[in-house]
């Protein structure tokens, strides 16, 4: 439930953001081509304000470049992972459960370091309209 509020919350001061996609674009628009993406990925929910997502990545499962839209990513289990940037630049990073952060979209590869599985909930706002801007009632 923590992270469900902690999204709300992030998706309502987001609201507002360039990089949102619109509310007409299909599953696989907003996730990217299934040959690039991570083996498993099962929509939660799909509304007209959002589409969430939980993707579970194998240990040391590698995906190719894709691009991915803008969403918070709500982190369920570890993760020690390695993203590559369209350029080819390279980070390493590691998440504790219960970490949650804003990815803006981009075009990139991933691969899980780790000899567990990951899993993570990713939180896609399909227009601006769907969240009211910080401070803002609807």
């Amino acid at each position: 439930m923590k992270h469900w509020l902690a999204a709300i919350a992030i998706l309502a001061a987001a609201g507002a953001a360039a990089d949102l996609v619109d509310h007409r674009l299909t599953l696989h628009s907003l996730i990217g081509s299934a040959s690039s993406e991570p083996a498993q990925i099962r929509p939660e929910l799909d509304n007209a304000s959002m589409l969430v997502l939980r993707i579970r990545m194998a240990p040391h499962e590698k995906t190719g470049m894709h691009d991915v839209s803008a969403r918070l990513v709500i982190w369920l289990t570890g993760a020690h992972l390695r993203d590559t940037a369209e350029d080819g630049t390279t980070t390493d990073y590691r998440r504790t459960p219960g970490t949650v952060e804003w990815v803006s979209t981009r075009r990139h590869a991933g691969e899980n370091l780790s000899d567990q599985p990951i899993e993570f909930l990713a939180v896609v706002p399909k227009s601006a309209q769907a969240a009211p801007h910080a401070g803002e009632h609807r």
